[in-house]
């Protein structure tokens, strides 16, 4: 009785020893058909848990090759918590995660410099160019998921029109301090970095992906405020000189 107690232990014990090791080198080629429509790999490599995916495409924008290295024991919580790390000819990015299975949760740590060029991703204008940095230190996603919290900065620099009518735009830095307002929504302070218009407002985000641009804008020459009279569609600027402007869009 006690030996086929010990035989039946010692299965037991392979077992869990068995289903351990494979939980911790799931192929991460077995879930490929799990990846969202949107999302593609030409290649997925090594694990689950620590893997690769070569010649990631995310909506036809090629961003080069992604690698991740995840905590197989955080799944235990429901939580997904590692880092990511992708690298392109024109793209280079990385975050370390905390994220629940529904898509919420936290992103640290959050570097991202690419260019803004409709060859990259043809959703962004046509005709301008500019490239796009961020340094976040927190960003917190809600169900759905959708953005709750930002904090570090987004700056994009160097923007400009290109085409029949080229010009110069300047360099503006988007900054959040990670703080919410009692509307839910994150907002942050809009300046520029130099160029031919002095830039101040805010920008807020509103779930799902809805942006308002609101602010004061001065040019710094005759000709930028003469752009300045056509964005405003004329009208007068205030006694410092400032001219309200507005906009709104999706992301």
């Amino acid at each position: 009785m006690k030996r086929r107690t010990t035989l039946v232990l010692t299965i037991f014990a392979g077992l869990l020893v068995f289903l351990g090791v494979l939980v911790l080198y799931l192929p991460a080629s077995w879930f490929a058909s799990m990846l969202p429509p949107q999302l593609r790999c030409t290649e997925l490599g090594g694990s689950l848990w620590q893997g690769e995916c070569l010649g990631l495409d995310f909506q036809g924008a090629r961003l080069g090759d992604a690698t991740w290295n995840l905590a197989p024991g955080s799944a235990l919580s429901g939580r997904v918590t590692g880092d990511i790390d992708v690298r392109g000819n024109v793209l280079s990015a990385r975050a370390d995660l905390d994220m629940k299975f529904n898509g919420s949760g936290e992103l640290r740590n959050v570097t991202a410099s690419f260019p803004l060029d409709p060859a990259f991703v043809r959703q962004f204008p046509r005709d301008q160019r500019g490239s796009i940095v961020a340094d976040l230190q927190r960003v917190v996603l809600a169900d759905g998921p959708a953005l709750a919290q930002l904090q570090g900065t987004i700056e994009l620099r160097d923007l400009r029109q290109v085409g029949a009518n080229p010009l110069t735009l300047g360099s503006y830095q988007l900054t959040f301090d990670g703080t919410t307002p009692a509307s839910g929504t994150p907002t942050g302070q809009l300046r520029d970095l130099g160029g031919p218009f002095a830039v101040e407002g805010t920008v807020t985000l509103t779930p799902p992906n809805a942006y308002l641009v609101q602010g004061f804008i001065t040019g710094r020459s005759a000709d930028a405020e003469r752009l300045v009279r056509e964005i405003t569609l004329g009208a007068p600027p205030d006694a410092s000189g400032r001219s309200v402007f507005s906009f709104e869009g999706t992301y």
